[in-house]
């Protein structure tokens, strides 16, 4: 579960601004009222309008982590929307169903005899101009097969909400040398 979910620019979740999202370079150089007035040196593919969202995201999305933690992501069906696209930290992509999400990530989780995140942060942000919720989390993810090996993993998933239910994660994650 821990590979899920990308957007072309990670940085506009860090930002929680409200540029006006200008349509050529003398727009973007003019603030508009009210507007985050920073000449920045980059148009943001997706957007830079973000403001903090609903928190009530950041508890679905961190009770699928714990789920996926604990291996009890059955018990999670009711946060995913019926379709769900997922993009993971080593390429591999999928759009399916809920149900088939499920199996396939207790497929993944069988694999662990052992699951411990230690979540750094997280924040929900609301893009304002896309009219779109997401959550960002970060965290270092400890694991040990069923084999024996041991892995730390660093990871940062940006997880997209529609009416309270998760449509898309993308996973970005840099490995650890134990």
């Amino acid at each position: 579960m821990r590979r899920l979910f990308v957007i072309a620019a990670t940085a506009a979740l860090f930002a929680s601004c409200n540029q006006n999202a200008a349509t050529d370079k003398k727009d973007a150089m003019a603030p508009a009222a009210g507007a985050d007035s920073v000449q920045y040196p980059y148009k943001p593919l997706y957007s830079s309008a973000f403001s903090i969202g609903d928190a009530a995201n950041a508890k679905i999305v961190l009770d699928i982590w714990k789920a996926y933690e604990e291996n009890h992501l059955s018990d999670t069906k009711a946060w995913w929307a019926d379709s769900v696209t997922m993009e993971f930290a080593d390429g591999f992509k999928l759009h399916t169903s809920r149900d088939s999400l499920i199996v396939g990530g207790n497929a993944d989780r069988a694999q662990y005899t052992s699951v411990i995140d230690s979540v750094q942060a997280w924040i929900p942000l609301h893009s304002t101009d896309k009219k779109e919720d997401w959550v960002g989390v970060w965290a270092t993810e400890y694991t040990q097969t069923t084999k024996g090996k041991k892995d730390t993993s660093d990871i940062h998933e940006i997880w997209q909400l529609k009416n309270g239910k998760v449509v898309y994660m993308a996973q970005y994650k840099g490995k650890r040398k134990m």
